[in-house]
Formats: structure tokens, sequence, C-alpha cells
């Protein structure tokens, strides 16, 4: 789309309906993903920039003066329904999981590990990071309610939408 400084046109918008998250295995060139089970929700970390105040007694129009400093990258949120049978959650792996590229592994072992998203958008877009596994929970064992898992995977470095 062009700039739209003045005009009227219609929206976009997606849902995220067909993202998937896929796990990197360490094995083969290139390397090979698999692809979660049952994730209901995805939520990208937040892309913050540092600032450092370098005001003086003598600032210019009695005003606080700033720096920016470093970037960084939040901690993407995952939420899906927790499959203790299922190789991303077991010690052992299966489901074309490995017993180290699991979620429990990669957590255990504070293992740096290849991610990537795919975005329901076409052309696909995917977010590819390098990131650890920085929380790991199993939810609430109910009769009435279905048991979640939340985890938190942690980029180690920067990386931009493509």
């Amino acid at each position: 789309m062009s700039d739209v400084t003045g005009t009227y046109y219609a929206g976009e918008a997606f849902i995220g309906y067909g993202a998937e998250l896929l796990v990197g295995q360490a094995t083969g060139s290139p390397e090979l993903f698999v692809a979660m089970a049952d994730i209901a929700i995805i939520t990208p970390g937040d892309w913050t920039t540092g600032v450092l105040e370098k005001t003086h007694l003598r600032s210019p129009d009695r005003h606080r003066e700033k720096l920016a400093t470093l970037r960084d990258s939040g901690a993407f949120q995952i939420q899906g329904n927790y499959r203790p049978g299922h190789g991303e959650h077991k010690t052992a792996g299966g489901d074309g999981f490995s017993s180290t590229r699991n979620l429990v592994a990669l957590w255990v072992n504070v293992t740096e590990n290849n991610f990537k998203i795919n975005l329901p958008v076409s052309p696909q877009i995917v977010l590819a990071f390098r990131g650890v596994i920085t929380k790991y929970q199993i939810g609430a064992l109910s009769v009435d309610v279905k048991c979640d898992f939340t985890a938190e995977i942690t980029p180690l470095s920067a990386f931009t939408l493509p």
C-alpha cells in the first residue's frame, strides 16, 4: 500500500489462526524444525530501547536531556494445551522432538536453541530467532478446566521482521 496521508481506504488485518511455533532440532543442514502441538496463543515480546538521562544544571530550555542506549527483545509468551504424552513435553522426546530439544529438556539444560514462528499470511512471513526457555509451567489440575501450559522463550540477540 502506498502513502495513505489524507486518503480513505479499507482496513487490513489478520488473525493468528494458522500460525505455528517451530523448535529447531539441531540436526542436518538445513536444520530440521518441528511444530509444537496445541498452541493457542503466541505473544511476541516487547521491543524496547533503553534511555539514559544526561540532564545537568545548565540543560537547555530547562528540560531534561536523554540519550538512547541499547535495544532489547522481550520474551515470547506461549500458551497451549498441556499434553503430557506428546514429545514436546516428555523428557524422552518423540513426535519429532529429540530427547534434548523438547521444551522440558531445553528448559532443564538451559539450552540455546533456534525457533521459528510462521505467521499465517501470504507471502509467508517467518520470525526466526535464537532463544532460551526462561519459563515452563504446567497449569492447574482441575476437574472442570482443561490443563494448559505456559512457557517463555527469551531471544538471545537482535532479530527483526523480514
